[in-house]
């Protein structure tokens, strides 16, 4: 019993008899539920043959799980999932391809997204045929409110296929090409590979390259992590302030974690650091956590640990349990997945695990960009300062003390990395930028001197 005694971890019952599963992914709408969708976990799940459709939700804190299965269509498989509350929930399906000669091939053109209103007795195929078509591959649907909703898959007729609803997903637009970055040849997303933040959503593709949106979906850049590695972008993960942010990359060979500071613009490879465990990454909202697991067979490699500097370092929580994904609501409400094996003797009362893990919380003095503030509200980093935000006509730079005599480059860009204006200052301690005839939105101050950069997003209203 010892193997799964582990004090970060209390392990849960998720309620299935059928004999073998494993959990791909979790949605967490509040502090008292949670869905949790399943693959095969008698083989490796992508390159399964067999069809699992099963998924468990808890409404009431992970004390009791009721598992239930989406339909019947035994072609389909999981992409992700996003629910709204215990009893209404989204899922993108894929159809499950044939046993590929690579990792990266065992997906097949058609699936959808499908609703439940019900705690997912009956689900509703949402559109067939609009809302994707046998053409698509459905990589993942998210919902940041009862309202609003986007779905993203493949390019079809030449670009990616994003769609939008802002009536309860009752309708749905798909986003103008000329909005969307042109996808390369062949390029393909991720079944699940997106982070948001807000009303900002990222997504990875095989090609190493990100895209991103700060309108909810209804504009895009694109920008790319790796040009070397020949890596596919597998998990995205972004802290509150939607500037830190870390990327589960994988090629033929290996796998890597990558880094952001500004919002995905740039981006750092700390290749494999000792103690990261790389199955998944999550972030822990209200914390600067990061926490990724593993499945790995290897006791030295499984588990999960954590990393407070954005991947760079990483610390064990545990090396037992066996776990293919980890999601939280806040710091205090997480679970993560694992296998479930009936009539196993540890497996098969488990499963799902609650975590317990008492993370280092944001300290007060770090504001969220998320929220506008007011003219005094001043958003630090290292000693510098960027002022107001959000702002109408001028964005203030007040330089540390230990850089006013430096020689300094300033430059303000776009979300897409293009460069707006640049400054170089030395001797003053405030740089200011007149930003009265930009447009609305966000965008990136970067500070650099003696060799280090600083970058904080700011933001324009009208």
């Amino acid at each position: 019993m010892m193997l799964f005694a582990n004090a970060q971890w209390l392990p849960k019952n998720p309620g299935f008899t059928q004999d073998t599963v494993n959990f791909y992914e979790m949605s967490l709408p509040d502090k008292n539920t949670v869905w949790a969708v399943c693959y095969d976990g008698k083989f490796p799940g992508l390159l399964s043959t067999r069809s699992i459709l099963s998924f468990t939700r808890t409404t009431d804190g992970g004390n009791t799980w009721i598992p239930g299965k989406m339909g019947s269509d035994q072609t389909l498989r999981f992409s992700n999932i996003s629910a709204i509350d215990g009893q209404e929930a989204w899922v993108a399906m894929h159809k499950r391809g044939p046993v590929p000669s690579n990792y990266y091939g065992s997906f097949d053109k058609g699936g959808g997204i499908f609703h439940t209103i019900d705690g997912g007795v009956t689900w509703e195929h949402t559109e067939p045929g609009v809302l994707f078509d046998n053409n698509s591959v459905p990589r993942f649907v998210h919902f940041k409110d009862k309202n609003h909703g986007i779905a993203m898959g493949d390019p079809n007729q030449g670009y990616f296929e994003i769609y939008l609803t802002n009536n309860k997903g009752k309708k749905w637009k798909r986003v103008a090409t000329e909005n969307i970055p042109a996808p390369l040849p062949n390029e393909i997303g991720w079944i699940s590979g997106h982070a948001v933040v807000g009303n900002t959503i990222w997504f990875g593709t095989d090609s190493g390259r990100m895209y991103k949106s700060i309108d909810f979906g209804k504009t895009w850049t694109v920008n790319r992590l790796d040009s070397l590695l020949g890596a596919y972008v597998h998990e995205i993960a972004f802290l509150d302030d939607g500037l830190t942010g870390v990327a589960h990359l994988r090629n033929a060979s290996r796998t890597f974690v990558f880094s952001t500071t500004d919002g995905g613009l740039t981006w750092t490879n700390y290749f494999q650091p000792p103690n990261w465990k790389n199955s998944r990454m999550t972030a822990v909202p209200g914390t600067n956590a990061f926490v990724s697991t593993s499945l790995h067979s290897n006791t030295l490699f499984r588990g999960s640990s954590v990393s407070y500097d954005a991947g760079k370092t990483w610390t064990h929580i545990d090396q037992t349990i066996q776990m293919a994904v980890c999601r939280f609501f806040d710091a205090n409400t997480g679970y993560a997945g694992g296998f479930h094996v009936t009539g196993h003797p540890f497996f098969g009362t488990r499963g799902i695990y609650k975590s317990t893990i008492v993370f280092e919380l944001n300290k007060p003095e770090n504001i969220s960009r998320s929220q506008p503030q007011r003219l005094s509200d001043i958003v630090k980093n290292e000693g510098t300062q960027v002022y107001p935000t959000p702002a109408k006509n001028f964005i203030n730079i007040s330089l540390d003390d230990v850089l006013v005599n430096t020689k300094v480059s300033i430059s303000l860009l776009n979300t897409s990395g293009k460069m707006i204006e640049q400054r170089k200052s030395v001797g003053s301690k405030i740089v200011q930028f007149n930003v009265s005839r930009l447009p609305a939105g966000f965008y990136v101050v970067r500070i650099e001197a003696n060799g280090k950069i600083i970058s904080k997003t700011t933001s324009i209203v009208r």
